[in-house]
């Protein structure tokens, strides 16, 4: 009895080494043969326990998967990262990613649109509980940002803060943000499509002491005046 534990012992641990030293970039060319960022392939390195995925806008993410998180029902894989200004940090296991944290300047995200790509100011999204594959099906968090009140110079006036919920809707994940403060009340809804697509609904009710300036201001970014209220609406592409 004793000599068939040893055989065991000696037989898983000799399968976890194996396991332990394969190669991620091996396991991802299995499961997701075809996987790009922007068009462009991803690159691995490391293993499947610790590697690196290379490629995407977030820079290097460090991948940490473990057996134990997984038997504990826990999410197996951690990943870390994110480029210069930028802290990012996920979850993921067999369904999908199921949680992300990102926390950072707006200027780390490199928008495309030039009026909001070079904006100071900081955002938080810290969705705990998630899971998105192919489509979102379901999350529960929050979003924050202060640009509108970090870009006074740029904006000539001084916006609230905006937070609200994230949540999913029809497959694509949306963020409901909201403010008030003595200059204005801000709604913005934006919808986000997995596969790179995005649309952005905003409404602004400007204080009159301050619209004389802030009213310009806002039709030069591209908002349009409908009764007492300031609207926009953007879509197009995050990838």
């Amino acid at each position: 009895m004793r000599k068939r534990w040893v055989i065991l012992g000696v037989t898983l641990a000799i399968g976890g080494a194996f396991v332990s030293q394969l190669p991620l970039s091996m396991v991802a060319s299995m499961a997701a043969p075809e996987a790009q960022f922007a068009g462009k392939p991803l690159k691995y390195s490391g293993t499947i326990w610790n590697g690196q995925v290379s490629g995407t806008d977030a820079g290097t993410l460090d991948l940490n998967t473990s057996l134990w998180r997984l038997l504990s029902g826990g999410n197996p894989v951690h990943v870390t990262g994110g480029p210069q200004g930028l802290i990012l940090s996920a979850e993921a296991g067999l369904g999908g990613l199921r949680a992300v944290k990102v926390d950072g300047s707006m200027r780390a995200l490199a928008l495309r649109d030039p009026r909001v790509g070079a904006v100071n100011g900081n955002f938080k999204l810290d969705v705990p509980d998630m899971k998105l594959r192919e489509d979102c099906d379901y999350a529960n968090g929050t979003a924050w940002t202060d640009f509108l009140s970090q870009n006074a110079a740029t904006f000539r006036w001084q916006g609230p803060e905006l937070e609200g919920p994230v949540s999913c809707e029809d497959g694509r994940l949306i963020v409901d943000l909201s403010g008030k403060d003595d200059t204005a009340e801000i709604t913005a809804k934006v919808t986000i499509g997995l596969e790179g697509s995005y649309r952005a609904d905003i409404t602004a009710k400007v204080n009159p002491n301050v619209e004389p300036i802030a009213g310009p201001t806002l039709q030069q970014s591209g908002f349009h005046k409908d009764g007492g209220l300031y609207k926009l609406t953007e879509q197009g592409k995050w990838l």
